[in-house]
């Protein structure tokens, strides 16, 4: 059932109708294989492989290694560590609800995730919903989505999330445009519609890079196709190994009868000019191991990695001093970023739109901003060059012990954290005086009382009345 591209597109069709032609089914098709390949689910497709190439593929013993996730895993660099979240124009009691939020529904967990899925299927979409009395974030995958789009594909109109059931009859669909939801049944009949209570799309589309003519990017085939040359090599190698690694006994004689029991202290009677010997064959698995390490290289460096990213061989060089040393794995991780900023301003934005549909005593400032700082790769690799940094820094006054705390503890999350953390190292260690206690302890006071223009408590750690003494 093919269409004409002039005539029937899928905004003339409608979303639902444009999602049974077969162009859109290929697409899923395909993004189910990818989302496979990567969970370790390669058999099914393998063995189908096999069964076109082998008149008796039962015989074979399939083996593939997930290229896919590797190469997709170490690509993906945008969150090699959470990055900083922080809300501007905003509140106080606006902050503790966002990181309350964030904590709830997982934030950096889940964007990390949705960053290796674009990474994959090169288009994603993230949908903030209220569930169980809190925000949880949804990744949709391209498999369960059909898009329509406006003038551009990123004017984004309507989106149809495909709920598969267990029988045909009770897969249903969810159809969202910012004024209403449906749900529509298998045969797309409408079942039920409501209003949509945010008054906006809730879902924010993520991809790869920005597309050009169609909401789904399609690249990436590269990757797919080299993991099932490999997973046919590898299968290849287990047969030849099996087959041809072995000697084959053989017998020259003129008998009818064509086998002999021969073993360690056996004697074997042979007519005259018989023989009975072993022959090895000549089996290329030298050859089949190059060609499979010829693949894999060449695969890393069409990905932007180096050769040796899938080598086997040990080296002391770290995972970021390898993205380090890729300028061009750095410039990608550069573009990333950018995009990633985007999105997530976008996520709290809806993020925030459902909060306050769902929460009108204490919703999120409209005014307030989120800025995101990520993870900057640092060519320090080891701890003494990295307090080498940080001395050289603390010396020019760019930084305090303050930053350097929440750097080196990623589980400390804000200035008054780490403020009380220096305070109690430097007691614990007793090389701290009362008054560098008294310091430490004003600048905490002024941190968390910023509005308060009373003076601060003088009394000090041992509590007795620093003018008195």
């Amino acid at each position: 059932m093919f269409f004409n591209k002039k005539k029937d597109t899928p905004q003339a069709l409608g979303i639902f109708e444009a999602s049974t032609l077969i162009p859109a089914v290929m697409r899923k098709e395909a993004a189910l294989q990818r989302l496979e390949y990567y969970r370790d689910a390669q058999l099914e497709y393998l063995q189908a492989q096999l069964a076109q190439k082998f008149k008796s593929p039962e015989k074979l013993q399939p083996l593939f290694i997930n290229v896919v996730r590797k190469i997709v895993d170490m690509k993906s660099t945008t969150y090699l560590e959470p990055p900083k979240r922080d809300l501007l124009n905003a509140t106080e009691q606006d902050k503790t609800t966002f990181n309350e939020i964030a904590a709830a529904c997982s934030l950096s967990v889940k964007m990390k995730t949705a960053s290796r899925l674009v990474k994959l299927l090169k288009t994603v979409m993230v949908r903030p919903v209220w569930r169980n009395g809190k925000i949880d974030l949804d990744i949709l995958t391209p498999d369960i989505l059909d898009v329509a789009t406006g003038k551009s594909p990123e004017d984004v109109q309507e989106v149809m999330v495909t709920r598969y059931g267990a029988k045909q009859q009770d897969t249903t669909f969810e159809v969202i445009t910012p004024q209403a939801i449906r749900i529509l049944d298998y045969r797309g009949q409408l079942k039920s519609e409501e209003s949509n209570p945010y008054g906006i799309l809730p879902l924010v589309p993520l991809w790869d890079k920005a597309p050009l003519d169609t909401f789904f990017v399609e690249s990436g085939e590269d990757l797919i196709v080299a993991q099932d040359a490999l997973n046919s090599l590898l299968t290849s190698l287990v047969y030849t190994c099996e087959m041809q690694g072995y000697s084959v006994g053989y017998i020259k004689t003129a008998s009818t009868d064509g086998t002999i029991e021969a073993g360690p202290g056996t004697m074997v009677e042979l007519e005259k000019d018989g023989e009975v010997g072993f022959a090895s064959p000549d089996a290329p698995i030298a050859d089949v191991l190059k060609t499979i390490e010829f693949i894999l290289k060449q695969t890393a460096i069409a990905n932007g990695l180096s050769a040796s990213s899938l080598s086997t061989e040990p080296t002391n060089e770290s995972g970021i001093a390898r993205i380090i040393g890729n300028l061009e794995l750095m410039e990608q991780r550069a573009d990333e970023i950018e995009l990633f900023r985007g999105y997530e301003k976008r996520i709290f934005e809806t993020i925030r739109a459902v909060w306050n549909h769902h929460n009108p005593g204490r919703k999120l400032s409209e005014g307030a901003t989120l800025r995101v700082d990520f993870y900057d790769l640092k060519k320090a690799n080891t701890l003494t060059e990295q307090v080498t940094a940080w001395s050289e820094l603390l010396s020019l006054g760019i930084i305090s012990e303050v930053d350097i705390v929440m750097e080196h503890n990623p589980d400390i999350k804000t200035r008054e954290e780490a403020m009380r953390y220096l305070i109690m190292v430097r007691e614990e260690r007793g090389q701290i005086n009362g008054d560098e206690v008294f310091t430490f302890r004003s600048n905490l006071d002024r941190l968390t009382t910023p509005d308060n223009d009373e003076q601060p408590d003088t009394e000090d750690v041992n509590g007795t009345d620093a003018d008195a003494a």
